[in-house]
């Protein structure tokens, strides 16, 4: 396996560095703009006020291993804030079971506040937002997670699953926890778990954090995308280990859910990605989710949350950690890519030909019944036509995440515009590539100049693919020239 080494970014969730949150990304200054608290409930239990909530946490470490306390002065703060403080949190693991073999094999970390009106992780999650300090509340449940699954001499083979807040993805980690992270990055099973929700906010830093997770040789599970169609849109893209679905919603029969689940199934078939279903509470539930590919399964039926087992044996079939594979340095570029996969090749095409094709593509992303992800090289040459510009208009009302590399486009970058400057002399700096990719429509073109005489109008020589792998590849390609370009993970050979 390639060495993945990891620069330091700002916005970026994992470092072996350190982490820099720039406050201009946090919406208001706050902690991430909406109104509402972002739902921490427990996948299996009811919304009372015992609730347990995923938010990737668990109980404080011991006291020889427990990081210090920030400062606080005598008589101040609230409630919250003193339970930040003092790290008053504590987790309790739901377990993720192997049906087919009758093992655990993972769990899945879930806070509760201490004894009193923030026990319940819906107050005590909606008390930290208030007080603009969810990201760092659900950094403390993270790493406390991390110290308890060290510390506990599990098999190497379990995994943990940490939930991701949207805040934390723009919120810098508590310095005293950072070693915590750096070991656990060394030695857990973790996987890095995305909710819908947090990917239809933040749809960069999820894309980068799931990055960063991956890097560390960490996997990435992705849930709630029943309520989300960023969060289903995005599976082509954020290629995910694991993808989870809630057994309630599934068997509902709602249209938003059905669509899920046919979304995971079939991503689950393309890449052999995990299928684990939640809220299993009785056999009913069990088949259904059997009937769904899903022999990883979590839930009532199988058991309640508690403290870790003192021991496991060793799985007989760990949850998967996929392997992506690293571009191919000898194609370094998305028409190489395409050519070189089998695409379709055509020669000497206009640029009115060109862009037509290319505006065809657009429009289907723009109404089609789930938004893709779209991918766009603007060559050095490019001049932003008035058609260009309403091109990208239609796809920023409607796409969840579009990625640009180009002269000077920098500046487009926002919360859901991944753009980065394109150097004189690069690879792709002759070229233009247009990528759209969700679960249902994965379309790719590339260009690269005809040749011909300077002065003659630019002539291109194309490369098309419907192909969903070999766009995949394309995406990839693109995606990390954003990161060698913009910062984020860097790969060495």
């Amino acid at each position: 396996m390639a060495d993945k080494t990891i620069k330091t970014r700002g916005w970026t969730l994992w470092s072996r560095s350190g982490y820099r949150g720039p406050s201009d990304l946090k919406p208001g200054g706050g902690t991430g703009g909406d109104p509402e608290p972002d739902d921490p409930d427990d996948p299996d239990e009811p919304p009372d006020q015992d609730d347990p909530g995923p938010a990737g946490a668990r109980a404080p470490a011991p006291a020889a291993r427990r990081r210090p306390a920030r400062p606080r002065p005598a008589g101040t703060g609230t409630l919250i804030d003193q339970i930040i403080a003092d790290r008053a949190i504590r987790i309790e693991y739901q377990a993720v079971h192997d049906t087919e073999h009758g093992q655990v094999v993972g769990f899945e970390a879930l806070t509760r506040g201490p004894e009193g009106p923030l026990r319940s992780p819906v107050q005590l999650f909606a008390a930290a937002q208030a007080a603009g300090r969810l990201g760092e509340l659900d950094w403390i449940c993270r790493v406390t997670a991390f110290r308890e699954m060290l510390d506990a001499g599990l098999p190497p083979s379990i995994s943990l699953f940490v939930n991701v807040e949207a805040d934390s993805l723009i919120e810098p980690c508590p310095p005293d926890l950072l070693p915590t992270v750096q070991e656990a990055e060394q030695r857990l099973r973790v996987y890095v778990d995305l909710t819908g929700r947090a990917i239809s906010r933040f749809p960069c830093q999820a894309l980068e954090t799931a990055r960063r997770a991956r890097a560390a040789n960490w996997g990435v599970a992705i849930n709630d995308i029943e309520f989300s169609a960023a969060g289903a849109a995005l599976l082509p893209t954020l290629e995910p280990d694991v993808v989870k679905l809630n057994h309630q919603l599934i068997s509902s029969g709602l249209g938003q859910a059905n669509i899920a689940l046919i979304a995971a199934m079939a991503e689950c078939e393309r890449t052999r990605a995990a299928l684990l279903v939640e809220r299993v509470e009785n056999s009913d539930a069990a088949m259904i989710a059997r009937a769904a590919g899903s022999h990883f399964q979590q839930g009532h039926l199988l058991g309640k949350p508690g403290p870790l087992p003192e021991h496991l044996p060793q799985p007989l079939q760990p949850i998967p950690l996929l392997v992506h594979p690293d571009p191919d340095e000898t194609v370094s570029t998305p028409w190489g890519v395409l050519s070189a996969g089998g695409a379709r090749l055509t020669s000497a095409v206009s640029q009115a030909g060109l862009d037509h094709l290319i505006l065809g593509i657009t429009t289907r992303a723009a109404v089609g019944d789930q938004p893709p992800a779209v991918a766009v090289v603007i060559p050095a040459t490019a001049e932003m036509a008035p058609e260009r510009q309403v091109m990208f208009t239609m796809l920023l009302e409607r796409c969840p995440l579009i990625i640009i590399v180009g002269p000077n486009v920098s500046a487009w970058s926002d919360w859901r515009v991944r753009a980065a400057d394109m150097p004189v002399g690069h690879a792709y700096t002759h070229e233009t590539c247009f990528v759209v990719l969700s679960p249902g429509l994965s379309m790719a073109v590339a260009g690269q100049p005809h040749g011909g005489h300077p002065q003659d109008p630019p002539m291109w020589d194309i490369a098309v693919s419907q192909n969903p792998d070999l766009c995949r590849t394309v995406m990839r390609q693109i995606l990390c020239t954003v990161d060698t370009l913009a910062g984020g993970v860097h790969h060495h050979g």
